[in-house]
């Protein structure tokens, strides 16, 4: 019947992704899981020097 014809002004590219930035997302996990270690070790560490 009728084949869709792209106008030029409707054509994205296919470099752009609409998606979330994986790469600040991944850092701020990584961070995250840091400070987590970081307050786990400040909690334990007055009970391994009492030891």
């Amino acid at each position: 019947m009728s084949s869709p014809v792209e106008r030029p002004d409707q054509v994205e590219d296919e470099d752009e992704s609409n998606g979330p930035n994986l790469f600040l997302l991944y850092g701020l996990l990584a961070l995250a899981l840091l400070g987590a270690m970081a307050v786990a070790a400040m909690i334990v560490w007055p009970f391994y020097v009492r030891r």
